[in-house]
């Protein structure tokens, strides 16, 4: 038996930005680059093995860096809510 679609659940309008928030600009550039990275890593790098390990190792270092900007901006603003409840 198909399964029927549940009609999605809209947050009310004075609430709706509250779970989302865009991109800090630092955040933008390191996942600009993690996606450019291939290309010009296959450019610059001739020999394929090389070309792949460099590759591998950004992927993993922007993923990284990326993962730790979001846990410092998490931090952030748990810390900035803490302060105006302790007001």
């Amino acid at each position: 038996m198909p399964r029927q679609l549940q009609p999605i659940q809209r947050l009310p309008a004075d609430r709706h930005g509250e779970y989302h928030s865009p991109p800090n600009e630092i955040g933008h550039w390191v996942r600009t680059a993690g996606i450019l990275s291939p290309l010009i890593i296959g450019e610059v790098v001739k020999d394929p093995e090389k070309k792949w390990r460099f590759i591998r190792i950004t992927s993993v270092a922007v993923a990284l860096i990326s993962e730790g900007l979001h846990v410092h901006q998490l931090r952030r603003e748990r810390r900035e809510r803490k302060n105006q409840l302790e007001r």
